[in-house]
């Protein structure tokens, strides 16, 4: 069974400047998340020195992309800051709800995200994108979209004539 095609059009995805919003919260979010792993393991480990927490700190920058990765799979394409700016990540072909491959894959800039290097290359290429994707966006085939936005629907030629059939039956009742 073929889902219908849905593509986000160029004004469900002039999101930037609300990117850039839920971009700080989860920024925040995401230091507090590093902060409490880091924490949470050197008590579990007994970890008292400061070198032996700075490694506890790299480890912890590791598990930064499934914030994202995961609360979108599994929180409507959304993490904390898109939810409170009324955005969220869908696929770039059908409007859905991305899968958890493209969520995580989508998210591993996080791991560098502190490098100004990487905002500048995802705001570049979010710049010069028809509809406005990061380099990863672009490969795991998400877009991010105002929630609930309005989406060209096209129906895939199966779709088509199942519906027809479908609407044909109703008729004739």
């Amino acid at each position: 069974m073929e889902r219908t095609r849905t593509k986000p059009d160029r004004r469900a995805t002039d999101v930037v400047g609300r990117r850039i919003v839920a971009q700080v919260i989860d920024t925040v979010v995401m230091f507090f998340q590093m902060l409490i792993i880091s924490l949470g393991l050197a008590f579990l480990f007994g970890v008292e020195t400061e070198s032996g927490f700075r490694g506890l700190a790299f480890l912890s920058v590791l598990t930064l992309p499934l914030y994202g990765g995961v609360l979108e799979w599994l929180w409507n394409g959304q993490t904390i800051g898109k939810r409170l700016t009324g955005i969220q990540v869908v696929d770039a072909d059908y409007g859905s709800e991305p899968i958890a491959y493209q969520t995580v894959s989508r998210n591993l800039p996080a791991v560098v995200w502190f490098s100004w290097v990487t905002v500048a290359v995802g705001l570049a290429s979010i710049a010069m994108s028809d509809r406005r994707q990061r380099v990863l966006d672009r490969a795991a085939g998400t877009c991010v979209v105002r929630s609930g936005s309005t989406v060209k629907r096209e129906a895939t030629p199966d779709q088509s004539e199942s519906e027809s059939e479908s609407s044909g039956s109703l008729t004739q009742m």
